[in-house]
């Protein structure tokens, strides 16, 4: 028991490992051919590297919702992995960004991007909580990912200063395509190790404190959505470092969208995403903090450290929050 344990904690750590790297080698490849051909430094922003950063939400929604299928369930994991990373990322990433460096918001953000996000965050939300299934369905999978198809076109028409294209390294084509193909197999062979080691985490290991579906949803909010928010708290952090926080919110707003409306339209097409009790609860902590965070960015035009500080403390307390719920105390 103690050598399966041991195995399946190595099974999510190399599985991070190989998401965080091949989304890297992702980025890199596919920007490289797209320049290649001749390709905006825009549309290489707008798409790939906001994809790229998303690719390990993707990479284990997917490989969640396969495994769910097999077993002829749903796809907890995949649910709570999306809803967790979206709050990892507007509390833990944008509060530590901003406490590096406050963050300026163009208008065009508040009049464009943001009201986008809230409105993709209560849609989710309405699949939720208006029909008896709970969960996301085919059908609603599709609305979701034309949805997607719009925001892209926005994306398109608009110039986006977000952006941070200048940042992209750019390799031969020889390079370019190995990377792309490591890159590709890397987030693929992570998704899976990840699946693999957090559903034995749930079901092995955190069945004797609580009930399986408390535990997988715990797994999935917690410590799959962090490891999977990794590339957007580098992205991010990185930026505000390098005094370019206008990068951080852009990226962290763009990841959400990717996140609410691509990845759980993919995931959602191959079996239904199942919103159980706390995830829902936790859908209504989403929708509060998306508030917040437009409320911090629509006053003064930025955000400051002491909001920064606020976010931070707010992922705090979700995270012993979610605890203290799956162990039964509330």
């Amino acid at each position: 028991m103690f050598l399966d344990i041991t195995l399946n904690i190595l099974f999510l750590l190399v599985g991070f490992v190989f998401l965080i790297k091949g989304a890297d080698f992702f980025i890199v490849s596919s920007s490289s051919i797209a320049r290649k051909f001749h390709v905006s430094p825009l549309v290489i922003g707008l798409t790939l590297v906001a994809f790229g950063t998303s690719l390990p939400e993707l990479a284990v929604s997917v490989a969640a919702s396969i495994s769910a299928k097999q077993a002829g369930a749903t796809a907890d994991i995949a649910m709570g992995n999306v809803i967790g990373s979206n709050i990892a990322n507007i509390t833990l990433i944008l509060g530590l960004s901003a406490i590096m460096m406050p963050i300026a918001v163009k208008k065009s953000m508040n009049k464009q991007e943001l009201p986008f996000l809230i409105l993709t965050t209560f849609l989710i939300a309405l699949f939720g909580f208006a029909f008896a299934d709970q969960a996301i369905v085919w059908w609603e999978a599709i609305i979701l990912l034309i949805f997607f198809a719009y925001y892209m076109r926005l994306m398109f028409k608009s110039p986006n200063e977000h952006v941070p294209t200048e940042e992209i390294k750019v390799v031969d084509m020889k390079r370019a395509v190995i990377l792309l193909i490591i890159g590709l197999a890397g987030v693929t062979l992570g998704g899976a190790l990840v699946t693999e080691g957090a559903e034995f985490i749930s079901t092995e290991i955190l069945k004797h404190f609580m009930s399986p579906t408390k535990a997988t949803t715990l797994v999935g909010l917690s410590v799959v959505a962090l490891g999977t928010s990794l590339p957007e708290l580098v992205t991010s952090v990185m930026a505000a470092k390098k005094g370019e926080n206008e990068i951080a919110l852009g990226n962290i707003v763009g990841s959400n969208v990717f996140n609410t409306l691509l990845i759980v339209g993919f995931a959602g097409i191959i079996t239904p995403l199942k919103m159980n009790s706390d995830v829902l609860m936790d859908m209504i902590i989403l929708i509060f903090i998306t508030g917040i965070m437009v409320f911090f960015s629509i006053t003064k035009q930025t955000i400051s450290k002491k909001e920064g500080w606020i976010l931070f403390g707010i992922y705090f307390a979700y995270i012993v929050f979610i605890i203290l719920r799956a162990l039964g105390i509330f």
